[in-house]
Parts: structure tokens; C-alpha cells; sequence
């Protein structure tokens, strides 16, 4: 949460949606309680490194800048409860292939250029609406389209209640699917 005690930051890859569907997430909120993601912080984190050092800023934008991005069009279709965390999330019954083969070539680069960072055991696409939920009742979900996603380096920063606690330090816009089928 906010500044590291060691002074360097915080930091994470994400797919970050468009704002039209940020609105529409916002939207599915209204029923939980806890502590709600701010509507300009939404996104799918494709890996997170843990706090770096200032000095690997540049590598870490080179990478995101040097990958190979596909067309990724998502439906968040479903939601979920991580209960351990009380982390209630939107993900997708069926995520694309592309969503796993961008976080592939990510893991790959920061092999390739030995970044250091908290290896995760599985990976399952979602989005978090809200953290600190106590209880979660069932509620009808509308498919919300994703068609339009930002690949992004973020840190996380210290803020005020109800404002984005995530600074986007480089990004870059996946391409458009051509002849959407919605």
C-alpha cells in the first residue's frame, strides 16, 4: 500500500481497459461493500514485480515497449471471490489465448534480462472490484466487452481515499480487432 518503506517502487504489468468499460465494472460495484477499486484503476495484472530499483525503470519500459501485442478482446462474463483475501473480482469464462501468450512473452523477457520478482504458482485473469467484502451475495452480471485494452507499466502509490492509487509509468495500446464481431 502506498510508498515502500526502501524507497523504490512498487511495481506491476497490467492490461488496463478502455473507459467504457471501466464505467461499466464501476457499475457492477454497487452491491458489494469494501474497500471499491477506484474506477481509474481497473485492470487485469499480467505480472507483478514487487518492489525495484529506480535503475531498472528503463529496462522494465524497454520490455513493454519490445513486445509482440495481438489483438485482445475479452467479455467479463463472471465474477468471483478470492475468500481468503475477501476479494471480490470480474474475469471471463472463457479468457482468450492472447491474455496468456502477452503474459508469456512478459515472463520470458524478464527472465531473458533477470529481473527478479515474486513468481506466482497459477494465473487466473480478473479484474478486482473490490477488497475487504465480508460477505457476497449472488447477483446477475451483464457481459461487459473489453475491445480495448492499454498494455501498461504501473507503480503503486500512496493516495487519499477515492483517488487512483496506481501511476502508469509507460504504456503502450494493444491493437484493435478488425471486423469486431459484436
Amino acid at each position: 500500500m502506498g510508498a515502500q518503506p526502501s524507497g523504490r517502487p512498487r511495481l506491476f504489468y497490467a492490461l488496463w481497459p478502455d473507459a467504457s468499460a471501466a464505467r461499466q465494472l464501476q457499475g457492477l460495484q454497487e452491491v458489494l461493500s469494501g474497500r471499491k477499486t477506484h474506477v481509474e484503476d481497473f485492470h487485469l495484472t499480467l505480472a507483478f514485480l514487487g518492489e525495484q530499483p529506480e535503475q531498472a525503470l528503463p529496462v522494465l519500459k524497454e520490455i513493454l515497449l519490445g513486445l509482440s501485442l495481438p489483438e485482445i478482446t475479452c467479455l467479463l462474463d463472471t465474477y468471483g471471490c478470492f475468500s481468503r483475501l475477501k476479494l471480490v473480482w470480474a474475469g471471463m469464462t472463457n479468457p482468450p489465448q492472447s491474455v496468456f501468450e502477452v503474459r508469456r512473452q512478459l515472463l520470458e523477457k524478464l527472465r531473458e534480462k533477470s529481473i527478479s520478482f515474486p513468481q506466482e504458482t497459477s494465473f487466473r485473469p480478473h479484474i478486482t472490484l473490490a477488497r475487504k467484502v465480508e460477505a457476497v451475495a449472488e447477483w446477475p452480471m451483464a457481459p461487459i466487452p473489453c475491445a480495448s485494452f492499454s498494455l501498461v507499466l504501473a507503480q503503486s502509490v500512496k493516495a487519499s481515499p477515492g483517488s487512483p492509487h496506481y501511476r502508469i509509468l509507460a504504456s503502450r495500446q494493444c491493437p484493435l480487432q478488425r471486423g469486431s464481431r459484436s
